[in-house]
């Protein structure tokens, strides 16, 4: 059964828009310096989303041809750093790349950060989705959460009338 949260504290939405800034301001960074760096089509990105994302490596261009100190693992189908002083400024590059997890700054305010399993096991820990509309940061996770949440509960049709109202308001400044 899905469980959902808002809240509407000035101190943690504002935590929230500076999390979600970081990680966009990373997010544009690593574009473009995967293309300056060249020979590659862009960064991996494993747990992809705002909540817990993690830059893995580079999607190769030409598998034979990498970027210097970078090497092509074909079982994961990535470039990844060399080992040893190689591959020193790749790792470098790689954990200079990483971008916060947005999940990280709500944890600190109260939202835990993930469900655990149905009692039919058909979730794995799951982090809640997340999203902001009208100076209200809301939550939804697909079971009870781990951990006590310090947000309001909600009911699940006042997250879908807010979700339908930010993306009303998404289509209106786009268009």
């Amino acid at each position: 059964m899905e469980h959902v949260y808002s809240t509407s504290d000035p101190d943690i939405v504002a935590a929230y828009r500076e999390a979600l800034e970081a990680y966009n301001a990373m997010s544009r960074k690593c574009r473009e310096d995967a293309a300056t760096l060249g020979k590659n089509k862009g960064a991996l990105v494993v747990r992809a989303g705002l909540l817990s994302p993690e830059v893995v490596g580079l999607k190769a261009d030409d598998p034979n041809d990498p970027p210097a100190g970078r090497i092509y693992l074909k079982k994961w189908e990535r470039l990844v750093p060399r080992r040893g002083k190689a591959g020193e400024a790749a790792e470098r590059w790689l954990k200079e790349h990483q971008p916060p997890s947005v999940l990280a700054a709500l944890e600190e305010h109260g939202l835990p950060s993930i469900c655990q399993p149905g009692e039919d096991y058909r979730f794995f820990l799951t982090p809640p989705g997340v999203f902001e509309h009208d100076g209200t940061l809301w939550a939804k996770y697909p079971n009870e959460p781990s951990g006590e949440c310090t947000w309001t509960q909600r009911r699940l049709s006042q997250w879908h009338a807010a979700r339908e109202a930010a993306e009303d308001a998404e289509k209106q400044q786009a268009g």
